[in-house]
């Protein structure tokens, strides 16, 4: 800083506009974050993800390992002439399942675009029975039954 007479501090003056210095410029590369500054413990991907379920590949490696896309049931057993019929079909799934609950036997399958026929079949044994959803690629969503039930049924008549 430079004063004047008068005990003022003066601005400094600009550098001459033929003194201009230029930076280097910044590359594109991010820098790297704190975990790619660690040592690899663990490869980044693995080769081989057969031991995973569906879920963990789906969250591991999206993408990596195709799914079916699937409709399920998920219904209570229950007394009467239907039940044994019921869960016959249940059992046709690939991915039929039954655990104990609370409230009884719970079964769950889920049938894949050239198993509509058997989807629709089971569906019209357990519709009106208490516990029964209808599950889109395993999970609940909205107007599952209203919505994606019928658009399911398209199936039925080529058996894609």
């Amino acid at each position: 800083m430079q004063y004047t007479r008068t005990g003022r501090r003066e601005r400094p003056r600009s550098l001459p506009a033929h003194r201009v210095v230029s930076c280097p410029p910044m590359g594109r590369e991010r820098p790297p974050d704190f975990a790619d500054r660690l040592p690899r413990v663990v490869p980044k991907e693995e080769t081989d993800i057969e031991h995973l379920s569906d879920e963990m590949a789906d969250l591991l490696y999206p993408g990596r390992r195709p799914r079916p896309f699937r409709i399920g049931l998920r219904f209570l057993a229950f007394e009467g002439p239907g039940c044994p019929e019921a869960v016959a079909l249940a059992r046709r799934s690939a991915v039929y399942r039954d655990e104990t609950s609370p409230d009884g036997v719970v079964h769950h399958a889920a049938f894949e675009a050239s198993e509509a026929r058997s989807l629709r079949d089971l569906f019209e044994l357990v519709r009106g029975r208490q516990g029964t959803e209808v599950l889109v690629d395993g999970k609940k969503v909205p107007y599952a039954h209203e919505l994606w039930l019928p658009l399911y049924w398209i199936f039925v008549a080529g058996e894609a």
